[in-house]
């Protein structure tokens, strides 16, 4: 017998009542419904729900078929409608998985490890903070985003960084309303380490979930995880046609 997990948003009234059917239609379909050892994980949710799932999965090595349900749903993989038809083709094996880099902050004696990307930014109505990127230069701004290949079409797009295409292993790293015109976001093949050097109330987060604040004068080291993200694809995977569906990419006719 099959072991699927399902994994879910709660706090949504809706999708936890979708949730509970799937689950009596899965156990009606002779699976077994756990989130112990399962052969992978179907999330119900938009990308948060599937960041969520990424982080607590990644350890155990188990895929995820992401359910489009909600917000932008660029990381999902299949809409509610197309789920019989998913298990069928995970059935016969007729899917492959993508796996996605992921990276760690370690500050202190804290790890945090995320999927899209690692934010250093102010935590309410603050000054401008300044950290340096040991080797670059120290910056002036809102705030820093160190993203994942994944993570370019997050927080990184919105604040100007590129677009990475998904089996890259490289980093971004982008500055939030710096206050110079000559400052670009950098891309990275290796680990980095910025120092905080002036800020009130600043906090570390790790794909907007996770939160360690910080005090001026720590040291934050950012890397490629040992862990990665693996998901389930079905289809061909377009990551420009899709950036390009989602976001409006490229000239409009």
């Amino acid at each position: 017998m099959t072991t699927i997990g399902v994994i879910y948003k709660k706090e949504d009234k809706l999708i936890a009542g979708t949730a509970e059917q799937l689950i009596k239609d899965l156990k009606k379909k002779k699976y077994k419904v756990s989130l112990t050892q399962p052969r992978f994980v179907i999330t119900l949710g938009g990308d948060g729900t599937i960041l969520r799932a990424a982080r607590g999965l990644a350890k155990k090595g188990i895929p995820i078929l992401g359910v489009h349900m909600g917000g932008v749903g660029f990381m999902s993989e299949i809409e509610l409608r197309e789920i019989d038809a998913a298990l069928d083709r995970i059935k016969k094996g007729k899917f492959r998985i993508d796996e996605r880099m992921m990276i760690e902050a370690r500050v202190g004696g804290k790890t945090l490890t995320a999927l899209n990307d690692i934010v250093i930014s102010k935590s309410g109505i603050a000054r401008v903070i300044k950290i340096e990127l040991e080797g670059v230069s120290e910056y002036t701004a809102d705030g820093m985003i160190v993203s994942t290949a994944t993570g370019s079409t997050a927080y990184n797009l919105s604040a100007g960084g590129p677009l990475l295409s998904p089996a890259s292993k490289s980093m971004i790293i982008s500055a939030i309303c710096p206050h110079s015109i000559s400052i670009r976001p950098l891309v990275v093949e290796h680990s980095v380490t910025l120092v905080l050097n002036r800020g009130d109330e600043v906090i570390l987060t790790a794909d907007g979930q996770q939160m360690i604040p910080l005090d001026v004068g720590n040291k934050i080291h950012i890397q490629r995880s040992k862990l990665t993200a693996k998901f389930i694809r079905l289809r061909k995977y377009d990551f420009f046609g899709k950036v390009k569906e989602i976001f409006g990419f490229g000239p409009q006719v």
